[in-house]
């Protein structure tokens, strides 16, 4: 067999018709290239036949860019173990298909770190962490992926094309002649709108990054969270970071969520690594200790002088002296593995819910300035009880960025359309506040639709022109970035329109989801 194979064995096929997230999409076919060359051949007889390509990774990207009617390619074992460290440059290069646990256990050996850290580090692929431009919780210090990465190379379906930072793209290239011809053009007569129009926040992964390319004029920051529309990744050149040898953390408990806003500034003054909260709705969820508290802020701090770490975190526990019902540092491993645990609570109980409420992600990664974070959980908490489904929130504050569970009981016969009125509420909500959408997780299929809410037309034709130039035949991820006026709230994988898998295969799923396991193979 071909490692441009494509399969179309119904087994197959629903083990991938699911990913992180909400949908469950039976896709046509399945391919897993495992030579850079045998990708080629996918991608040049996918533009022969029309073919539309899915590209996946890991597969736990919660909306929907990692599912579809197409041909799904797997690229997990692509080039796979091709990873080479420059300690001198602190540079890696690799392979999309290299995990982060990978990638840094190989630079763990020389002191360095890809330090980019979402939750999902343990089985998250380089690859899916570029195409999201994925965050996490030390985005707060270090930036999401984009600002880490050095070159990228893409295969369109005129060829591989390299890009590289402060270097100019083979100016032969379709694709680039094609960006010359129609895309730079309406770009710089856009640049006052889309200045204007995108959010001025800590991160945005929603939709393609014109703001950066107009500040930088590389084609890399693009590429970089363009889940998969423009082409498929098959090498990555990234920046490293030391590795800090010392760490202390701090967890606050605060008894009222008006006491959020000081709290942030005042242990930001202190320079933490990364800045967390739990919300009362998810302390409540997990149960013991703090479940009365209104929120609780976790933070890291990080450097090469242990006492100077200690002096930071004591200082962040200080700062909060007077106003928060609890406070304290610790610097021992059990010690910050003991203020971090409340952290870990809620995916093992949402899992085991058995009350016919389903946790869902569908505003799982809306991210506003800062300052508005607090009237951000308010409008979610409104549009919640307006809707009468029960809520978990948590997230990345000093971000200014909260993951939202909503937890509809699915047995309801109206529950899609109360989802629904929650999904546009809040989507309203976080665009009036200077918000985006998404800040880590992309667009996807799930939030392509209101991208024109966030930008408006003229950064949307935008978008149609770059999407035109790298994927002039549109085989890549259609219905991601740019809906097509697609409904969100089809192909969902729960309820009673859910597509029905072939025996065993919907539990075996859900059984991957609710143990974290995404780094099990379903290609067999």
């Amino acid at each position: 067999m071909s490692d441009s194979t494509v399969r179309t064995d119904l087994a197959l096929r629903a083990r991938y018709s699911q990913g992180g997230g909400i949908y469950r999409i039976v896709p046509a076919g399945v391919a897993r290239p495992v030579t850079i060359a045998g990708l080629r051949d996918l991608i040049a007889a996918a533009r022969v036949n029309g073919l539309q390509l899915v590209p996946r990774g890991a597969g736990s990207a919660m909306p929907g860019s990692n599912v579809g009617l197409g041909v799904v390619v797997d690229l997990t074992a692509l080039d796979a173990g091709r990873c080479t460290i420059d300690a001198a440059h602190r540079r890696a290069n690799l392979s999309p298909a290299t995990t982060l646990a990978a990638l840094n256990a190989a630079a763990a050996s020389v002191r360095l770190r890809f330090p980019v850290d979402p939750s999902s580090g343990a089985w998250a692929t380089l690859g899916g962490m570029t195409s999201t431009n994925a965050g996490g919780a030390r985005t707060f210090q270090v930036g999401s992926t984009r600002r880490w990465v050095e070159s990228v190379q893409i295969e369109t379906t005129d060829g591989p094309l390299v890009l590289r930072r402060n270097a100019s793209p083979d100016a032969a290239h379709p694709v680039i002649r094609r960006w010359h011809q129609d895309v730079e053009p309406r770009v710089r007569a856009a640049a006052g709108v889309i200045r204007e129009r995108y959010p001025r926040v800590a991160k945005n992964s929603a939709g393609f990054a014109l703001d950066r390319y107009l500040e930088s004029g590389s084609l890399v920051d693009i590429v970089v969270g363009s889940e998969g529309t423009l082409g498929i990744l098959s090498d990555l050149s990234l920046r490293l970071d030391p590795l800090p040898s010392a760490r202390a953390s701090v967890r606050i408990a605060l008894s009222s969520r008006a006491d959020l806003a000081r709290a942030l500034d005042a242990v930001a003054s202190a320079a933490p690594a990364n800045l967390e909260f739990l919300d009362g709705s998810f302390l409540q969820l997990v149960g013991g200790p703090l479940a009365a508290s209104a929120g609780v802020l976790l933070a890291d701090f990080e450097g090469d002088d242990a006492q100077t770490v200690a002096i930071s975190a004591r200082a962040a526990v200080a700062a909060v002296d007077g106003f928060a019902v609890d406070a304290r540092a610790a610097t021992d491993d059990a010690g910050i593995a003991e203020l971090w645990r409340v952290r870990h609570g809620a995916s093992p109980v949402l899992a085991a819910l058995t009350d016919g409420r389903q946790s869902l992600q569908i505003v799982e990664d809306g991210c506003v300035p800062r300052q508005a974070l607090v009237e951000y959980l308010a409008a979610v908490d409104a549009a919640c009880r307006a809707a009468r489904i029960d809520v978990v929130m948590f997230g990345h504050a000093g971000d200014g960025h909260v993951h939202v569970n909503l937890l509809p009981n699915t047995g309801d016969t109206d529950w899609v359309a109360r989802v629904r009125q929650i999904f546009e509420q809040v989507t309203a909500a976080v665009v009036a506040l200077g918000g985006t959408p998404s800040g880590e997780h992309g667009a996807g299929r799930l939030r392509a639709g209101v991208l024109e809410a966030l930008y408006g037309s003229e950064v949307m034709a935008c978008f149609a022109a770059i999407k035109a130039a790298f994927d002039p035949a549109g085989i890549f991820n259609p219905g991601v970035i740019i809906s097509g006026a697609a409904d969100p709230f089809t192909h969902l994988k729960v309820g009673s329109g859910a597509t029905p898998l072939p025996d065993g295969i919907a539990t075996w799923l859900a059984g991957i989801e609710a143990g974290a396991k995404w780094g099990t193979s379903r290609y067999f």
